[in-house]
């Protein structure tokens, strides 16, 4: 569980990285994105590494076959956010390299979004760490991450509406660009609220032994 926080703890400092990222550009300090971007990919190695190393320790632990599923599975739902967000900043790096201008509308709303994802990983941290405390309050807290990816799905109807509408105005490079960014970050909560039930399994399956 100490590999799990620790790797936790990687996969949240990409996210972080992925919002800085998004706030640079906000508010304009465009110089600033080669070098936030790399950031992003430092965390993200980081986060693979320690991936690797829990699985491999995983697979030497004595567990139940079900219980070494769950376990796996929540690994590789948290490495997936990491990849979702990396993603997503590899097209924010993109489109500023191609001179691709998002407004500040778009910028706003999405910038939202990541927040809300840098917000339900704080609270995946807290139910790891509730888990082997207080099953009971790691599935409220579980709760808690669902009710926060139900928000940004809320923020990604009305944002790809907006995109949608400029499309004919900003052209197909901008479109194209601005989708692709809201849909990998919405994956990377998507994500989130996998591992939160992930969270549930194993906590209930803590709460009956």
């Amino acid at each position: 569980m100490s590999k799990c926080l620790d790797h936790c703890l990687k996969v949240s400092d990409v996210v972080g990285n992925l919002a800085s990222l998004l706030k640079a550009i906000e508010e304009g300090r465009l110089e600033s994105v080669t070098s936030i971007f790399a950031e992003v990919m430092v965390a993200e190695r980081k986060a693979d590494e320690a991936k690797r190393n829990l699985i491999y320790d995983l697979s030497r632990a004595t567990l139940l076959p079900l219980d070494r599923d769950y376990m796996m599975r929540l690994i590789l739902r948290l490495d997936d956010v990491a990849d979702y967000s990396k993603a997503a900043a590899r097209r924010l790096l993109i489109a500023t390299k191609m001179g691709v201008r998002f407004d500040k509308e778009y910028l706003s709303k999405l910038l939202d979004m990541a927040l809300k994802l840098r917000e339900a990983m704080v609270l995946v941290d807290r139910a790891l760490r509730e888990m082997t405390e207080s099953p009971q309050r790691a599935l409220s807290t579980a709760d808690a991450i669902e009710c926060i990816e139900e928000e940004v799905d809320d923020i990604r109807t009305s944002l790809l509406e907006y995109v949608l509408s400029k499309c004919d105005e900003k052209g197909p490079k901008w479109c194209a660009l601005a989708k692709e960014v809201v849909d990998e970050v919405e994956n990377s909560v998507d994500r989130c609220e996998e591992v939160a039930d992930m969270i549930r399994y194993i906590s209930i399956s803590l709460t009956s032994v």
